[in-house]
């Protein structure tokens, strides 16, 4: 891809980034994201084939910077719980990020047939930060729970009824 065009990618992403976070702007809308980087609504169909593909590919974007804090918290944490706080946290603070956008997306019935296959994903790209913990922590009959720990992170951090400390509760158990 020509400098140019990865510049107009990076500036739409950017502009849709904002609108995607506001408060109180309104509806994801592709001429305001137009209008706010500067460039034509055709430009950014040139770059996305619709406004699905510009809010996911914000939202990728977003997660792969979690991942690398994940990876980052995973590494240099000093014990297994702090660890998993760690990533914990990062997720939270990925999920406050979009959870409003979501549950217009699940209201708009478009949830479904993403949720599952995302899903798994998620799960096995939380898993690898939590297997990263384990073998530096845990006991080898331990190493294969970090699926298990990856779900129960997911879950906690996107129901308020599920605490940190409950979830680091679960983690001390198995790591003991």
């Amino acid at each position: 891809m020509p400098r140019a065009s990865r510049d107009t990618r990076e500036k739409i992403l950017a502009a849709a980034r904002r609108q995607l976070t506001a408060e109180n702007e309104g509806r994801f809308s592709m001429r305001r994201i137009a209008a706010l980087c500067g460039v034509s609504a055709g430009t950014i169909y040139n770059h996305f084939p619709d406004k699905d593909s510009l809010m996911a590919a914000v939202m990728v974007e977003d997660w792969h910077r979690t991942l690398a804090v994940m990876d980052r918290r995973s590494r240099r944490a000093e014990t297994f719980i702090r660890g998993i706080a760690g990533i914990y946290n990062a997720v939270s603070d990925f999920i406050a990020q979009y959870e409003k956008i979501w549950m217009e997306y699940r209201v708009a019935g478009n949830y479904a047939t993403v949720h599952s296959v995302r899903h798994k994903e998620i799960i096995t790209e939380i898993s690898a930060y939590v297997r990263v913990l384990l073998e530096r922590f845990a006991q080898e009959k331990d190493l294969n729970m970090d699926r298990i720990l990856a779900e129960n992170i997911l879950a906690a951090a996107l129901q308020k009824e599920i605490t940190l400390e409950t979830l680091l509760q679960l983690a001390a158990y198995i790591a003991d």
